[in-house]
């Protein structure tokens, strides 16, 4: 018979086993159990208050009725959190299968050394759930209760032989076609337990990712105004840019930095740029969805840059929509598109497009010195205004002039451009050769570099490559991919760039090597497309007829899927249309047009090659 003593205790112990866990929710979870996030600038333990977009989407990682959960959001706004959150409660409150993906294998294990197994090691209550052999730097992490992998999404393999029940997806607009889909497949047995939680920022329309966020409810982020208590999305276009900011001469961007108030779209309400005001309009935040129809089982999200509570005031996002403004005033719209994507945090819509060169003649005649030509210096660009007569005498001074050749099965097509370092060219040469040797002799009628000549590899690759290993050019290949992965050193560490064009392939050719470059058709010809509008590139008063008719050979259509390319106008030529490509791509890594810092005339180490460092590429050409 039991004693009083041990009736209680044992009272106490059913109490203790039958009261509900107050941790279960994903939110208290977190707040509770994550004391600190090792790679976060704020210390200290998880607060959401810190992050009040994020409450509702990681409230659905516990919600069973949610099975798809999507959040487009800007950059460095906590949106990756949200996966490492479910990596966290996943193993704890429901164990099962786990997949995790970037968008390549060296990527996945960046984002496991960088991240997860530092937020897992520093939460007391998952480290009890890592099994004895600990974490390994590849292959399966074996979980007290689950396993887990930690994979590149655009590996097929990754994809096969696998039942799963978690799925949580970092970077989805790098995700290759299709891969959400077959992501997806592999939740067949778990289907009304499973759980997919992909984050990304905006990415285009007819991505699989644009479609896969507009297909659930599409719930925005809202505040409330104080004074008319209209609740309202944050929109870009409610930024007031100081009236003063504005002069003849450009931007004070001082100004613009000081100066930036947010109005409210119902009334004349206007707020400060202030982290604490962005605090309060955040507290009476909460999300409205705008696609009532979708089902319940599939939660997107939207926020952007405006409700940020630290990082890019409004100040500085005005001006970096000014830099990218002024940018594709330049030729290059790629910022602008990064601005949409990364700082809105929402979808770039592609448009239809022609090459119209009414905008792009001259009075000046083919072969013509321009006085405003630029040049190379102790390997460093200097636009002409900024050249004397004494600099541009000198034997080691090289003329800013790039030659693009389209190489075809019975002779080769060229076009040479003459550049002032400040975003203008013009059209010195163009024609058609019948051998190597005039390829050649074009060059050096024409004082171009030999580093400056780029050819495409299209057709007659070997000797295209043998001729640059020769002649000491450069190899180009056009391709269907937007942008490519740079992977770059900096005194931060190693960090990922998209760019228009690959790093470099080295291809052997005998004793010497010779680099290949690929490159995005769609970018270098709207680049191009762009820069004839704003008459920036230009042709001169004699130039041939033949080349109005190739320039005008393609256009530009959006695809039914939303897909955007550049296609050829019945059978019309457009070899000289691609050699005024080729000759974008130097202009392009010199910042000539664009933003992008690498230089491409030395042959690039073994190193560099895996790396992207910087200061083994930028290399300027010299005599």
């Amino acid at each position: 018979m039991m004693n009083e003593d041990n009736e209680s205790l044992l009272d106490r112990n059913l109490r203790s086993l039958l009261k509900p866990d107050p941790y279960r929710d994903a939110v208290p979870f977190l707040e509770h159990h994550v004391k600190s996030i090792p790679y976060s600038p704020k210390s200290g333990s998880f607060k959401i208050s810190n992050s009040p977009w994020l409450k509702e989407p990681l409230e659905c990682l516990t919600d069973p009725v949610v099975l798809e959960v999507g959040v487009q959001g800007s950059v460095q706004m906590s949106k990756t959190f949200l996966i490492e959150a479910a990596s966290l409660i996943f193993p704890v409150l429901a164990p099962g299968p786990t997949l995790i993906f970037r968008e390549t294998n060296v990527n996945a294990s960046d984002f496991l050394e960088t991240r997860l197994r530092l937020l897992w090691n520093a939460t007391p209550i998952m480290k009890e759930n890592i099994g004895p052999e600990g974490i390994p730097k590849s292959g399966p992490i074996q979980f007290r209760g689950n396993t887990c992998w930690v994979f590149g999404a655009n590996n097929k393999l990754n994809l096969q032989s696998r039942s799963i029940r978690y799925i949580l997806g970092d970077e989805v607009w790098l995700w290759n076609p299709g891969t959400i889909k077959a992501a997806m497949a592999r939740l067949t047995v778990y289907k009304y337990q499973s759980k997919i939680v992909l984050v990304s920022q905006g990415s285009v329309e007819g991505h699989d990712w644009t479609e896969f966020v507009n297909s659930g409810d599409c719930r925005h982020w809202t505040f409330e105004c104080p004074t008319c208590k209209t609740r309202q999305p944050w929109k870009w276009e409610q930024l007031i840019f100081p009236a003063d900011a504005k002069t003849e001469s450009g931007w004070n961007l001082d100004k613009v930095k000081k100066g930036m108030i947010y109005k409210c779209s119902s009334c004349d309400t206007t707020f400060k740029d202030s982290n604490r005001v962005r605090a309060e309009l955040n507290s009476t935040g909460k999300y409205i969805a705008m696609n009532p129809l979708a089902p319940a089982w599939r939660r997107t999200y939207f926020y952007n840059s405006l409700c940020a509570q630290w990082g890019l005031s409004w100040g500085e996002l005005a001006i970096e929509y000014i830099e990218a403004k002024a940018s594709a005033e330049r030729g290059d719209n790629t910022a602008w598109r990064e601005f949409v994507q990364k700082r809105l945090g929402a979808t770039f819509k592609e448009e239809p497009d022609e090459i119209s060169l009414q905008t792009a003649s001259s009075d000046y005649k083919l072969g013509t010195d321009w006085d405003m030509e630029g040049g190379f210096v102790y390997g460093k660009t200097v636009s002409g205004r900024e050249l004397t007569a004494e600099i541009r005498s000198r034997a080691d001074f090289v003329r800013m002039r790039f030659m693009g050749v389209d190489c075809q099965k019975n002779g080769f097509w060229y076009v040479v451009r003459s550049c002032d370092g400040e975003g203008e060219s013009r059209l010195i040469s163009c024609g058609y050769l019948l051998s190597w040797n005039d390829v050649k002799d074009t060059e050096r009628k024409n004082m171009v570099h030999p580093a400056n000549v780029f050819v495409d590899a299209g057709d007659r690759k070997d000797e295209v490559l043998a001729a640059c290993a020769t002649n000491g050019w450069t190899a180009t290949r056009g391709d269907a991919r937007n942008e490519f992965p740079w992977r770059i050193k900096t005194t931060m560490g190693i960090r990922q760039e998209m760019r228009p064009y690959s790093m470099p392939v080295i291809e052997s050719v005998g004793q010497k090597r010779v680099k290949l470059f690929y490159f995005s058709n769609l970018r270098l010809k709207d680049m191009l497309s762009l820069l004839i509008k704003k008459g920036r590139n230009t042709r001169p008063s004699d130039v041939p007829d033949d080349y109005n008719y190739q320039m005008q050979s393609e256009r530009r259509i959006v695809t039914p899927n939303g897909k955007p390319i550049w296609e050829q106008i019945g059978d019309r030529p457009n070899h000289l249309l691609d050699c005024e490509v080729l000759v974008l791509l130097p202009q392009i890594s010199w910042r000539l047009i664009g933003k992008t810092n690498i230089l491409i005339e030395e042959i690039a180490t073994p190193e560099s090659e895996v790396t992207g460092d910087d200061s083994q590429i930028d290399k300027p050409p010299s005599r």
